[in-house]
């Protein structure tokens, strides 16, 4: 590899760098500084203060993406309505899909089946369907997409491949979660920091971040494709109870990594 090579390397990188550093920095800042109050606080999130340090952390990346968006460093891709009909259903679908997937299999490898009366009894506990779908829509695909997906994501793709992009995102998406394992009563919590469960949770992340790709950038779908993509995911993974055993995760993890390779081998094709 020649100087000029390297140093044009080099450049790039620091462009990079310069370009979602101001972004990841807003973004951690804005959600691990609550979060590390709230842990401070005792870290309990039936305690209404701690539940709202959580809340106000889990804003972050959206957040950083509206205060870079007010400096002039916006633009976001744009959802491209007309074509609606196809990135709807497709964000539905690649959303549920490892759910699903992991709902049937799993308990053809001795994990329990699907409890319907179970489900019916998630629902009636926030209330209903409809405050469910609320919950669900702002609890994590508002307070995040347009962050990951509408800030990070279409900077990254200036430079970097599909893949690549999607690994990026989905590393940084997982290590954001790292507070939440020190707060009493979230799912992150249940798993434990160090436990296989807690490995497989990170280790999807950049699989399952290939199919927000697609719908928001292949498919023109933008930050409205990818907060159905992250709705569905995790409407299903509640509903399904699959994270509720290992042999869940495992086959859930699978099944983000073969619709990866299935999504990105679509794309090529």
């Amino acid at each position: 590899m020649t100087t000029s090579t390297l140093r044009s390397s080099s450049e790039e990188s620091g462009s990079l760098v310069r370009e979602v550093g101001p972004f990841l920095g807003l973004a951690f800042g804005l959600s691990w500084v609550p979060w590390a109050v709230a842990v401070a606080l005792g870290g309990d999130i039936a305690e209404p203060l701690v539940f709202a340090l959580f809340g106000l952390g889990s804003f972050g990346p959206s957040l950083a993406a509206g205060v870079l968006a007010l400096l002039g460093r916006g633009g976001e891709r744009q959802a491209r309505w007309g074509a609606a009909a196809g990135w709807v259903p497709a964000a539905l679908l690649v959303g549920a899909f490892p759910a699903v997937v992991a709902a049937v299999v799993a308990p053809l490898v001795g994990a329990a089946p699907v409890d319907p009366s179970a489900i019916a009894g998630t629902v009636a506990g926030v209330g209903g369907l409809l405050p469910m779908l609320g919950l669900f829509l702002v609890t994590g695909p508002l307070a995040e997409e347009f962050g990951w997906r509408g800030h990070l994501q279409p900077r990254l793709r200036r430079r970097l491949s599909p893949a690549a992009t999607s690994a990026v995102v989905g590393a940084v998406w997982a290590l954001w979660h790292v507070p939440l394992f020190l707060l009493v009563g979230t799912s992150q919590a249940q798993m434990g920091l160090l436990s296989p469960a807690a490995l497989l949770f990170f280790a999807s992340m950049p699989p399952l971040s290939v199919g927000y790709w697609f719908v928001s950038e292949r498919l023109r779908g933008g930050v409205p494709s990818a907060v159905l993509v992250h709705t569905a995911g995790n409407m299903s993974l509640t509903l399904l109870a699959v994270s509720g055993s290992l042999v869940g995760r495992a086959i859930f993890f699978a099944a983000a990594v073969v619709t990866a390779g299935a999504l990105l081998a679509l794309r090529r094709s």
